[in-house]
């Protein structure tokens, strides 16, 4: 299975009041993608310097990810999601393919990736970093949005977003630890955004900013917080 995927993303930290009335103003423009509720787990990968996690946060021009992700409660041998993620000026660049699960998360290097191709762009990144295994967990409810006009567009909601970087799994536990209590709107846009939609965040006063969940874990953790 490859998937490979090419957008521009923009990030949103809402308030409770903001996500509600932004969800109202968007009624007559968007419905439910196919898959409208997910309980997303994702467990991402990195040295033991945190080398990639470290680079996102200093936000710069080019920036790599690796993770293994879910979309809800998995059994012994359920394949799961391997992304490798690059971003670039503000462009996602996202190759994906499956694995079996338990592969992934305990040897990734020897995963039986179903994409061959991308299996081995994935071990390419593998031995470019050196060492690439399982540092921080984080979880989320996600509601996902299409536009009614352009089935391009896609909005997320982000709520509940939860992480631990300890006994990773991609199953929930109570060791888990509340990330924020805002709510991160993602918009995935194939081209310019529609006047519509600037419209909207404007009139909510919703600005983009940089906003990395794995890199806000790791600064909540080695703060103490």
């Amino acid at each position: 299975m490859n998937e490979t995927f090419q957008r521009s993303e923009k990030k949103y930290l809402l308030s409770m009041e903001q996500y509600e009335t932004i969800l109202r103003l968007l009624e007559g423009y968007i419905q439910p993608d196919r898959y409208h509720h997910s309980d997303l787990r994702s467990i991402y990968c990195d040295t033991n310097q945190y080398e990639l996690i470290r680079r996102s946060i200093e936000k710069p021009l080019y920036k790599e990810k690796l993770r293994i992700r879910s979309y809800g409660n998995l059994k012994e041998n359920d394949l799961v999601y391997v992304e490798f993620k690059k971003k670039y000026d503000g462009i996602v660049y996202k190759r994906r393919t499956k694995a079996p699960y338990e592969q992934a998360l305990t040897d990734i290097y020897s995963s039986d990736f179903l994409d061959r191709q991308v299996g081995e762009e994935i071990r390419y990144a593998l031995q470019y970093y050196g060492h690439l295994s399982p540092k921080i967990y984080i979880g989320t409810s996600r509601s996902s949005f299409i536009g009614k006009e352009d089935e391009k567009l896609r909005i997320t909601f982000d709520t509940d977003i939860r992480y631990r970087m300890k006994d990773l799994s991609l199953e929930k536990k109570l060791a888990d630890k509340l990330l924020t209590d805002q709510i991160v709107m993602e918009l995935k846009i194939p081209g310019a955004m529609p006047l519509w939609l600037s419209g909207i965040l404007d009139e909510v006063h919703a600005y983009p900013r940089g906003f990395s969940k794995v890199g806000a874990a790791f600064l909540k953790e080695i703060k103490g917080e």
